[in-house]
C-alpha cells in the first residue's frame, strides 16, 4: 500500500460523555488525510448515558465500529479496540480531544520520517478565558510539556508517552502486548508502556501539527485533580513492581523517609489514623478556595502541592499498606538510578560534529567526556530515558560542564580563534 494512503485505526475509548465524544467525532469529518484509509473504533466503556444511542444514529463519512464493553479501564478498552482494528497504523485519541483538519496526516508522515517510531501529538487545553488558580495551572503545566517535547534537543522519558493523541505501528503494539491492563482504572498504564517501549528500543518522536485540542476542562477540577494524585500513587508502585530499576526515580522514595518534621508527623499519622488524616486534607482543601479569593496565590499553590503529595502518598498507601511495605518496596530496586554498562568515552578535541556523530551510532546510555587528556565531565546514565542522541550534547555541556571545557580549551592551548569559536557556541546554548 502506498504509504501516503496508508491505512489508519483510529480508536477512541469513552465512558459516558456522549456530547464530548460526538465533538471529537465531528472533528475527524474534517481532517485533510483521505477519508477511505481511515477507520475509527470507539469502545464503549460502561456507558449508561445516551452513547450508544447516539452512535447508533451518528452518520459518519469514515468507518465506523462500535464496541460496547464493561471493564472500567482505559487499558482494557484501548487494547479492545486495538484487537478490532484492520490499519496498519494505530492512533488513539481520546474522546474529550478535538482534532484539527492536519491530526491524522501529521501522524502519518512523522512515521514516514521516524519508522517505527512512537508518535505523539500535542493536545493543549482548550483556551476558554478561565483565569482561576487551578485552570492557569493546568494550562501552563500541559503547554509547557509539550513546548519541552518538541524542542530538537528534547531526551524523551517515559513519562513522555501520552496516550491521549498517541500513534505507532499495530504490529508493534501487538507484540509489546498492549497496555498493561492489570492497572485497572488507576491510570499510569501509559507511562508503563511507555517503559517497555524504551526497553525495546523503539524511538519517540512528536507531530509537531498533530494538534488536538483538549476539553479537559469540562470534567477536570481541583478535587479530581487529587483524586488522581492518590491514583498516581498506586500506578507509581505497580510500575516500580513491573520495573525495579526505577524505584529509586519514583516520587515514593520522598515517603521512604520523609525530609521535613512536618512531613514525618503527617505520615506516621496516616498510618495510624488515615481517615482522621482524610478529614484534615478534606478541611484544608476548603481552604484553598478562601486563599484564591484573598489573592494569596504562593500560599495556595504551596498548600496545593502539600495536599497532591498527601494523596499522592495515600495512593501508596492503598498498594504498600506499611511504611515497612514502602521500605521494603524501595529497598527491592537497584541502589542507584544511574547503572548501566553501555557507556562510551568521547574526546570534545575531535570536534562537534564528530562527537555527535559519535553518540548517534552507539546511542549509549551514557558518555565520558574528555578534552584531549583532560576529563571535562561524565554524562551519566539516567533510567526510564531514550539512549543519547548527538544532538543532546551540546545542551547538556551548556549546563553541567561548560566551566571544565573552556577550562580544558585552555590548558591545552588550542588557538584563540577556536577558543572563541566553542565559548560562542557554549553562550549560544546556554
Amino acid at each position: 500500500m502506498n504509504g501516503e494512503n496508508q491505512k489508519v485505526s483510529i480508536i477512541i475509548p469513552s465512558h459516558n460523555r456522549s456530547s464530548s465524544l460526538r465533538r471529537a467525532l465531528d472533528a475527524l469529518h474534517s481532517q485533510t488525510y483521505p477519508i477511505d484509509p481511515i477507520e475509527v473504533i470507539v469502545v464503549a466503556d460502561s456507558c449508561i448515558d445516551d452513547t450508544l444511542k447516539m452512535l447508533d444514529a451518528y452518520k459518519a463519512p469514515f468507518k465506523l465500529k462500535v464496541i460496547e464493553v464493561n471493564c472500567r479501564s482505559a487499558a482494557i478498552a484501548r487494547n479492545t479496540g486495538a484487537s478490532a482494528a484492520s490499519g496498519e497504523l494505530l492512533l488513539f485519541l481520546d474522546d474529550d480531544i478535538e482534532a484539527m483538519p492536519s491530526l491524522v496526516a501529521s501522524h502519518v508522515s512523522t512515521h514516514q520520517e521516524h519508522p517505527g517510531c512512537a508518535v505523539m501529538g500535542p493536545y493543549p487545553p482548550k483556551v476558554r478565558g478561565g483565569t482561576g488558580y487551578f485552570d492557569v495551572e493546568v494550562r501552563s503545566w500541559w503547554e509547557e510539556k509539550f513546548y519541552q517535547m518538541s524542542r530538537p534537543e528534547h531526551r524523551f522519558s517515559y513519562l513522555d508517552l501520552l496516550s491521549g493523541n498517541l500513534s505507532l505501528n499495530a504490529e508493534l503494539f501487538s507484540h509489546l502486548g498492549g497496555f498493561d491492563t492489570a492497572f485497572g482504572n488507576c491510570g499510569g498504564e501509559d507511562y508503563e508502556f511507555g517503559v517497555r517501549l524504551l526497553k525495546a528500543g523503539v524511538s519517540f518522536a512528536v507531530a509537531s501539527d498533530a494538534v488536538g485540542y483538549h476539553y479537559e476542562h469540562e470534567t477536570n477540577n481541583l478535587d479530581r485533580s487529587f483524586r488522581r494524585a492518590r491514583q498516581e500513587g498506586r500506578s507509581d508502585v505497580l510500575i516500580g513492581r513491573r520495573h525495579p530499576e526505577l524505584r529509586p526515580i519514583l516520587h515514593v522514595k520522598d515517603y521512604e523517609i520523609p525530609y521535613s518534621l512536618a512531613d514525618k508527623i503527617l505520615t506516621s499519622l496516616a498510618f495510624i489514623w488515615p481517615e482522621i488524616v482524610d478529614l484534615l486534607a478534606a478541611a484544608l482543601r476548603k481552604s484553598l478556595d478562601l486563599l484564591e479569593s484573598l489573592g494569596m496565590r504562593g500560599t495556595w499553590r504551596w498548600l496545593r502541592g502539600k495536599l497532591r503529595g498527601y494523596w499522592y502518598f495515600r495512593g501508596v498507601m492503598d498498594e504498600l499498606k506499611t511504611r515497612s511495605g514502602i521500605v521494603s518496596f524501595m529497598q527491592g530496586g537497584a541502589a542507584r538510578e544511574d547503572l548501566s554498562d553501555r557507556e562510551i568515552e568521547i574526546d570534545l578535541l575531535r570536534g562537534w560534529e564528530a562527537s555527535e556523530r559519535s553518540i548517534d551510532e552507539a546511542r549509549p546510555d551514557g558518555v565520558y567526556l574528555r578534552y584531549g587528556e583532560f576529563p571535562v565531565g561524565h554524562i551519566t546514565p539516567k533510567v526510564g530515558m531514550e539512549p543519547l542522541r548527538g544532538v543532546h550534547l551540546r545542551s547538556i555541556l551548556a549546563t553541567s560542564v561548560s566551566q571544565k571545557l573552556l577550562a580544558a580549551i585552555a590548558i591545552n592551548g588550542m588557538p584563540q580563534n577556536s577558543k572563541r569559536a566553542i565559548e560562542n557556541q557554549l553562550s549560544v546554548i546556554s
